[in-house]
């Protein structure tokens, strides 16, 4: 399977020194290990929980910060996500978690097990994408990662948005993303009258 080429992705100073400071390597202390496999409850805007280990949601600040914050109760709402969305969420968590541990964690791989591991992520991500059963699924999760400020997730959704309207047409990229059209047909055409070199292929 070709790969999508898809963006080496931007990840806040922030995150790099929780991942940093994170102590999850073999070895570590028992409130260390305790701390990485403590369980967290979200709840969706469709009344749908799933119980999954803090240290895959990380990656959310919006999650993150209401954890440090103190401000999560037992079971955090996510009132804009409904479930079938934040299950696919929590797949590209699950998987990215553990890269980020990797990449940004104590220990600094070497340039050879960065590559490696870019590589497959890449092939990994390529893989999600396709694998997503509706282009409504990729605006729900440019959604949910906007809404859950996942960078990566945001990064790898809208860069594939920008590839599919690439080489649309304007009406094609107003279908597409479903835009209302707010110019009457009389006031297009004045507008593509006046300036006709932008319409020029």
């Amino acid at each position: 399977m070709a790969n999508l080429g898809l963006p080496s992705y931007t990840v806040s100073k922030s995150l790099v020194d929780l991942y940093k400071n994170l102590n999850v390597t073999e070895g570590s202390g028992s409130s260390s290990k305790s701390e990485k496999t403590k369980m967290v409850t979200l709840k969706t805007s469709d009344n749908k929980t799933f119980v999954v280990k803090k240290s895959t949601v990380l990656i959310s600040e919006t999650i993150r910060h209401l954890i440090e914050d103190d401000c999560a109760e037992d079971v955090i709402p996510l009132q804009n996500i409904t479930g079938d969305v934040l299950e696919k969420v929590l797949v590209f968590l699950k998987k990215h978690g553990p890269v980020m541990e990797f990449l940004y964690g104590p220990v600094e791989p070497s340039d050879e097990e960065r590559e490696k591991v870019a590589d497959e992520i890449m092939m990994w991500d390529t893989e999600f994408i396709e694998g997503l059963e509706s282009d409504q699924m990729l605006f729900d999760l440019i959604f949910a990662a906007n809404y859950l400020d996942i960078s990566t997730l945001m990064e790898l959704t809208c860069e594939v948005v920008a590839r599919k309207i690439r080489d649309m047409s304007p009406e094609q990229i107003r279908d597409y993303l479903r835009i209302e059209n707010d110019y009457s047909p009389e006031a297009e055409a004045k507008v593509r009258a006046d300036n006709s070199w932008a319409f020029k292929q």
